[in-house]
């Protein structure tokens, strides 16, 4: 079990890839199978050590949820575990409903809010794992089928925003509060002992890659010009220069994000962006030979 995230770590420690020793025993048994059959494949039982240290991470990791209050366990849950049951969902939504200040409302927007709080928990569920946030129109459909109120997604801006807004802030807080223990076995494990030196002491780091790369995502057209342009002006030497900090920097950021970068891409855009247009300098100064099929 790798320690990458504090979000992978919650759901990898209850998470266990393979059957224990007394589940395969029992399959054979109830097959009717004595002793081993020839050409048939068993699973390697020699990894015992990797198996020891991913039941020592996993061990770690589910003692630090432990020491949440036990809403905010089930919040984490329901996020994150997968064995997540109906109780976390519930007592997930119950908490972030109970802790979300709403502006002023009638009564019957308070009613709908009260299911807009469990379509944003699973709003932000499918954003934190790398798929796309629910828009109006998928948030007016679940109003509808679980509590039959239609909803004009035209009007949502006028109507809703507000109210989603404030209950997707409450959901934020109640995230970085369920995942700051995690985090810290995270740095613990990972030997970054001196306290305040690095900011995923205090932040998920997943987290600040998705903000960051949202608020990238509002410039990128203009950031993108605009380093064409200043590259652009470039000779040749300053160019190797500069390729030389881009190969430096790419090496550094695909040691720190591994398999995130491709699995994950939306958050790393920037990055792939420079890439980019590292390799279109090196067409245009002669280092790639361009190929035609």
């Amino acid at each position: 079990m790798k320690l990458i995230s504090a979000r992978q770590a919650w759901r990898d420690a209850l998470h266990e890839g393979r059957d224990s020793v007394l589940a395969a025993a029992a399959a054979r048994a109830e097959l009717g199978k004595e002793g081993r059959v020839i050409g048939e494949t068993m699973p390697s039982m020699l990894d015992s050590n990797g198996r020891c240290a991913h039941m020592l991470a996993a061990g770690l990791v589910q003692s630090a949820i432990g020491t949440l209050p036990k809403p905010l366990q089930h919040f984490g849950h329901a996020l994150y575990s997968p064995v997540a049951t109906g109780q976390d969902l519930n007592i997930a939504h119950g908490l972030v409903w109970f802790t979300t200040e709403l502006p002023e409302c009638s009564a019957r927007r308070r009613e709908i809010a009260y299911w807009l709080a469990l379509a944003a928990i699973k709003s932000h569920q499918a954003f934190v794992f790398g798929r796309e946030g629910w828009g109006p129109i998928r948030v007016c459909e679940f109003i509808n089928s679980w509590y039959g109120t239609k909803m004009n997604p035209c009007n949502w801006a006028r109507d809703w925003a507000v109210l989603w807004d404030a209950i997707a802030k409450a959901i934020d807080k109640l995230d970085a509060k369920a995942l700051k223990p995690v985090a810290a076995v995270i740095v613990r494990m990972s030997e970054r002992k001196e306290p305040g030196w690095c900011r995923w002491d205090r932040h998920d780091r997943e987290a600040v890659a998705d903000v960051r790369a949202e608020s990238y995502d509002k410039r990128r057209t203009g950031a993108v010009i605009a380093l064409q342009a200043r590259l652009g002006k470039m000779d040749e030497h300053q160019l190797r220069r500069w390729f030389k900090r881009m190969r430096a920097y790419a090496a550094a950021y695909r040691n720190e994000w591994d398999r995130d970068v491709i699995e994950n891409a939306h958050r790393h855009q920037l990055y792939l962006d420079r890439v980019t247009e590292y390799w279109s300098q090196r067409q245009r100064v002669g280092d790639v030979t361009k190929r035609v099929a």
